[in-house]
């Protein structure tokens, strides 16, 4: 039975109490606001939504992308961790905040509530390891970006772990949201994720994308380009939500490094205005 059939069963219900004992309609009209509202409005099926009234529908303003919508999100978080910046130039990674701005850590309480946010978009496991740890997070956050933007699970799986959806990707068909492009010849645009294997020895297993298997990644989104350099946003790069300067050739071809090895695009197709 649809919520709409059960609203009208419901009204007819409050319509006969309402002739029989006026005085208990009046004190359970407090519900009928809620009901009427649970009635008109269409169920979440597999992290998707609309935005529209209905289809053919033109906005009287312009509606971000679902590309877009991921961009902004990212920033979002970032901003609200303090805009740190990764650099691994130096000895040991760290980050680097803005003057203006104080240190921020996954375990700080006001930003492990969004890494809870995350996590518990993607999965119902424990966020805290056997050790009281918290767990890695970055795809859950990739997840979260998606999934809050429209990306539906057909398009990119919930998971915890990158390679399920790099494995999703690799397999996809060619009307596919997300394809896996060779990060050797295909340059990222703003949109696009950019995946690197991690750990020493696994990245001394796997150089190449022809020898891309079961492992650890790490993916950032792609939020901007210009002509030598890109800025990627990710989650759980050391311990927050950061930005990574990634520097590109002459052909726009990211150039990998020791700390992020770069080998797969995950290439965002644009949707169409059913989307919204």
């Amino acid at each position: 039975m649809s919520r709409l059939s059960i609203a009208c069963r419901m009204c007819t219900a409050y319509l006969l109490q309402w002739i029989r004992r006026p005085e208990s309609f009046l004190r359970s009209l407090f519900w009928l606001p809620i009901l009427l509202m649970s009635a008109c409005t269409t169920p979440v099926k597999d992290g998707t939504f609309r935005i529209m009234y209905q289809s053919g529908m033109d906005p009287v303003f312009a509606i971000p992308s679902v590309r877009e919508r991921m961009i902004y999100l990212a920033q979002q978080e970032w901003s609200l961790f303090g805009r740190p910046i990764a650099d691994y130039n130096g000895g040991e990674p760290e980050l680097i905040f803005p003057e203006d701005k104080e240190a921020t850590h996954e375990t700080q309480a006001p930003y492990f509530s969004r890494v809870i946010l995350y996590w518990y978009n993607a999965t119902h496991l424990p966020l805290l390891n056997h050790e009281g740890e918290v767990r890695p997070w970055s795809a859950a956050f990739i997840v979260w970006l998606a999934r809050s933007a429209g990306v539906s699970e057909q398009d990119l799986p919930s998971t915890v772990l990158h390679w399920d959806y790099i494995q999703h990707s690799l397999s996809a068909g060619k009307n596919a949201r997300f394809i896996a492009r060779d990060a050797h010849f295909f340059s990222p645009k703003p949109g696009d994720l950019l995946c690197a294997p991690r750990s020493e020895v696994f990245t001394q297993q796997v150089q190449s994308f022809k020898q891309l298997r079961r492992g650890p990644y790490h993916c950032d989104l792609v939020v901007a380009k210009n002509h030598d350099a890109l800025e990627v946003i990710g989650g759980n790069v050391l311990d927050a939500v950061s930005m990574t300067r990634v520097e590109l050739d002459g052909k726009g071809i990211v150039k990998p490094t020791q700390e992020r090895p770069w080998l797969i695009v995950l290439e965002q197709r644009e949707g169409n205005k059913e989307e919204r």
